[in-house]
């Protein structure tokens, strides 16, 4: 998410769809232990303006709250001119296993809504389980950074649009490779192994401009209350032991 400057132009590795499906069949069969889905709801709630990527959003624990089970992250121009917005990332790390985000991603020039996870102290590795620039909803982007921020992408295409729906965005780190599934069908799957020791925090923000998305316009905010929001209902994690 933080690596977005990266992104335009796609002259990383970009598979679609249906390109993906083809070239990989069934995932890789492995023996091992599932765990029970555990539900994600231990948060650090992130305060204070961001720039990465040129991004110009501030985060507030104001725009993060509860609707029962439903995580809401409110992004919004104030009449000063700033961007609000939230940012939550888990308190605990997590390793092998099924990382799930069933996700309402909002439209909007310039927003780029995303449910991922990365290692952060140091940041990499990051896997993107969906990313979304907000004037592009027929598109949802899922993305593996290495530690080195070398980038394997999947874009996956929806003439009905990923936006103002609920859809469950996913990634399983096997101990070899990363499998990106969309809705239960998987959308791309890459070798990969981590350094001994890494574990993984799940993290849920709209970022607000930056090199990717480029800037939000008025029509942004042209909503009965001039705010955008992301909202997640369920939001697990399902250990694998190998």
């Amino acid at each position: 998410m933080s690596y977005a400057l990266l992104k335009p132009g796609r002259l990383i590795a970009v598979a679609l769809t249906a390109l993906s499906l083809l070239l990989l069949g069934q995932p890789p069969a492995h023996a091992g232990t599932w765990g029970t889905p555990q539900k994600v709801n231990s948060w650090n709630t992130i305060t204070g303006r961001w720039t990465p990527n040129n991004e110009l959003e501030t985060y507030t624990p104001n725009c993060v709250w509860y609707e029962g089970d439903t995580l809401i992250i409110k992004t919004y121009k104030a009449s000063d001119g700033t961007y609000y917005s939230g940012r939550v990332e888990s308190k605990k790390l997590y390793g092998y296993g099924t990382y799930s985000f069933t996700a309402n991603m909002p439209n909007g020039q310039g927003l780029l809504p995303a449910v991922w996870a990365a290692y952060l102290n140091p940041w990499l590795p990051e896997f993107d389980a969906a990313e979304i620039v907000g004037q592009n909803p027929n598109t949802v982007y899922q993305t593996l950074h290495d530690v080195n921020n070398a980038q394997t992408q999947y874009a996956s295409g929806n003439s009905s649009g990923w936006t103002n729906a609920y859809h469950t965005y996913a990634f399983t780190w096997w101990p070899d490779h990363i499998d990106f599934a969309v809705d239960g069908t998987i959308r791309g799957s890459k070798a990969y192994t981590t350094p001994a020791g890494t574990g993984m925090h799940f993290i849920v923000n709209t970022a607000v401009g930056g090199d990717w998305p480029g800037n939000p316009n008025d029509s942004t905010w042209a909503t009965a209350d001039g705010a955008r929001y992301l909202k997640v209902s369920s939001i697990t994690y399902t250990p694998y032991t190998p």
